[in-house]
């Protein structure tokens, strides 16, 4: 017992050092202020859209009953003719479109705005930079020295991990009350009589997306931190990964993009606004073993490269 204690604490140390590093550099408030304003954003879209739709709902019911005389039920195909419903759509994407901002419906479009558009790039970008501090710094040789390019690698691993946990987390906690503020700030200013809205999710609903968004934080900011760490300087790969994520359009079944929607895919319902296209064909436990072979992959090379330049770097 005493030996365990004696292996496990150093590198508890060294994750505490990079975790408190981490925390004054302020790398995690800025990357939770940059998830709230992007919710805040989409939230305020979330309730323009739900007024314009029923706006538009009551416009082409007044054109409908003026011009075809059609009775409200008949329009939406809850008549005795239920082909006979060129009003059917509209109804239903306006009851969703209000349905989209409750506290609960609310959170889950927000976390897949997070999860599939900008968090692979926040996350990329914070495990490019909290990991490289030693390059930047100029004390990699000594804490190389100090602690060993294992337990300096393996820290900076598990350090990495934590930070986006906490930070899906507090991601999770932003976006409910961003939802929830929305809600009580436009209760009533939407009619809905003519509308039949569904209910609000369950607490269960949720825990999909927001796993989808854990575990697509931890890919890309592992893959941040590889190729910083080769690279030796963020700035050059973070041009880079932005251009490919955003611009390069997915190069088949094997893109990790497409790896990550095969898995999200069956689990998650995209009501918010926010469809992706569908993802290439592919099992969701050979896209689950691909990413996390592929991560481990590229944490092993860059494990490789940067124990053995900790031994000489200046």
């Amino acid at each position: 017992m005493t030996g365990s204690k004696t292996r496990t604490w150093p590198i508890a140390r060294t994750v505490r050092v990079d975790l408190r590093y981490q925390w004054a550099s302020r790398y995690f408030l800025y990357t939770l202020v940059c998830f709230m304003a992007v919710a805040s954003a989409f939230a305020v879209g979330a309730y323009a859209t739900a007024l314009s739709a029923v706006n538009s709902l009551r416009q082409e019911w007044a054109f409908l009953r003026q011009e075809g005389g059609y009775t409200f039920e008949r329009a939406v195909g809850l008549g005795s003719d239920p082909t006979d419903d060129p009003l059917k759509e509209t109804w239903e994407s306006a009851g969703q479109a209000v349905a989209n901002l409750h506290p609960l419906q609310g959170t889950v479009n927000l976390l897949q705005v997070l999860c599939f558009v900008i968090g692979p790039l926040v996350f990329f970008t914070y495990g490019a930079i909290a990991p490289t501090r030693d390059a930047h710094y100029k004390t990699l040789k000594f804490r190389a020295v100090r602690e060993g390019p294992r337990r300096l690698f393996l820290s900076q691993v598990v350090a990495l991990t934590a930070a986006v946990t906490a930070l899906t987390a507090a991601a999770f906690v932003a976006t409910l009350l961003t939802s929830t503020a929305l809600h009580l700030a436009v209760s009533g200013r939407v009619d809905t009589r003519l509308l039949e809205v569904p209910g609000d999710l369950s607490p269960a609903d949720t825990l999909p997306t927001l796993a989808m968004t854990l575990a697509t934080g931890g890919v890309f900011a592992l893959l941040g931190m590889s190729a910083a760490l080769i690279v030796r300087r963020p700035l050059y790969v973070l041009p880079v990964f932005l251009v490919g994520f955003f611009l390069v359009p997915i190069l088949g079944r094997f893109d990790p993009r497409n790896l990550l929607m095969a898995i999200a895919y069956p689990h998650l319902e995209f009501v918010g606004g926010f469809i992706p296209p569908a993802p290439a064909r592919v099992s969701e436990l050979v896209a689950a073993a691909l990413l996390a072979v592929g991560t481990a992959g590229v944490l092993a090379v860059t494990y490789a490269v940067h124990s053995r330049r900790s031994l000489y770097t200046t």
